[in-house]
């Protein structure tokens, strides 16, 4: 047993040791919009231009003439944060502009990277921590963060207010199943004592709370255009991994200078790191064995705590074990049974989006706009191109999209307990 599981366990108490506040996955408080030392500088001029440099080729040519910064300045966790989600942003923008991917990240962005991947316990790149958990502002102060006209992001690679809302609505549905959490792990105690009644409490709050989260993933097309993103957004969330037709054969070297670094192959920025729907799946014991290990890969990909306390909830999940054992009680099966069902049916939601998003844009062929985006557009999608098939089709994480989620609705499906 690992040490941090003698310390602690998942219950609304221990809840902060986890990283997980009032705002569920999200920071207590707004993400901050600048690094409060001068020193840099050198970043927040380049995330300041991102658009601009991108859209005018000039990424690559302002990234090499980086100073390498050290992160000995960084003073907290928000600053981390922040340093970290910038060079997220910066390396995509470096590798995804221009005619071919640069398989190269130079020292200036590889050695800070690095570091502040370390000290957060997530992986080298454009995760969904860096582009959504810790990416953005409210419009006004003590807003309510569960509606996303009242937040934005901080920086996006196109400047589009269409990717902006395509994060913002995730950062909603974080904000709002906060309480759910506390709910759920309440409900897990309940177990220990034999309350009936607040177990049956939590699993309709789930069943309204998933109702509630899946409301505002149908308002994606309120701002976000479906062919904007395919073409102009998705190429910048692309990793590295199963990139060998998009030009990306090795990965990415990860040029640490003095003839240091390493070749690296990571899955791109994908809702399947939010540590949200796994806390869903955690609680409710859904078995993902036909996944081929995707929900666990995910894990590296989500700060250290948060991933932590997956594992933590996973090792005490009861509620699905104690219906099983008392069937009987109509009540609770019913309640148990209509909150899978209730992230079922989000599970369902979510792939007629990834259908509206990724499936019908890919056999529409692209575009003609004046903007010169047909290097970028063209590098991260050329694999999806050459798999015309929908069932080939592959997500920014590197899975075949639509047989991948539905084997997960499936399995969601298949934890209802049956009298």
């Amino acid at each position: 047993m690992s040490p941090h599981k003698l310390e602690v366990l998942p219950s609304p108490a221990a809840l902060s040791q986890y990283g997980i506040t009032k705002n569920g996955f999200l920071p207590a408080e707004s993400p901050l919009s600048r690094l409060p030392h001068g020193y840099y500088q050198p970043w927040e001029r380049i995330i300041e231009k991102m658009p601009i440099l991108i859209e005018e080729q000039q990424i690559r040519q302002w990234v090499d003439e980086l100073p390498v910064l050290d992160t000995y300045l960084l003073a907290s966790e928000p600053e981390w944060q922040r340093a970290h989600s910038m060079l997220a942003v910066i390396a995509q923008g470096y590798i995804w502009t221009g005619p071919d991917p640069s398989e190269r990240l130079p020292p200036a962005i590889t050695i800070p990277f690095l570091q502040t991947a370390e000290h957060l316990e997530v992986h080298p790149v454009a995760t969904y921590a860096a582009l959504n958990l810790w990416n953005w502002t409210p419009l006004k102060e003590d807003t309510d963060l569960t509606q996303p006209e009242n937040l934005v992001a901080l920086h996006t690679a196109t400047g589009t207010d269409d990717e902006s809302w395509f994060f913002i609505i995730s950062n909603a549905m974080e904000a709002r199943a906060g309480p759910l959490i506390e709910v759920m792990l309440g409900a897990i105690e309940a177990v220990e004592m034999d309350d009936v009644p607040t177990i049956v409490h939590a699993l309709r709050y789930f069943e309204t709370g998933m109702k509630s989260i899946g409301e505002l993933l149908e308002r994606m097309d309120e701002r976000c255009n479906p062919q904007v993103f395919y073409h102009m957004i998705r190429p910048f969330l692309a990793g590295s991994m199963n990139m060998e037709a998009a030009g990306l054969p090795n990965g990415v070297f990860y040029d640490e200078g003095d003839g240091k670094g390493s070749w690296r192959k990571y899955r791109g920025g994908s809702n399947g790191q939010s540590s949200l729907l796994q806390f869903f799946d955690a609680v409710l014991s859904v078995d993902h064995s036909r996944s081929g290990g995707f929900h666990a890969e995910m894990r590296g990909y989500m700060p250290g705590p948060h991933a932590r306390f997956l594992d933590d909830v996973e090792a005490i999940a009861n509620i699905r074990g104690y219906v099983d054992s008392h069937r009987d009680n109509a009540e609770l099966l019913a309640a148990f049974n209509t909150a899978v069902a209730a992230l079922s049916r989000f599970r369902d939601k979510h792939i007629a989006l990834v259908t509206r998003y990724i499936i019908i844009p890919s056999r529409m062929g692209k575009p003609v706009t004046g903007v010169k985006r047909r290097d970028i557009a063209s590098a991260s999608t050329k694999m999806a191109a050459e798999k015309p098939r929908t069932q080939e089709l592959v997500g920014t994480g590197g899975t075949t999209l639509i047989p991948f989620l539905r084997t997960s609705r499936d399995e969601t499906t298949e934890t209802a307990v049956v009298r």
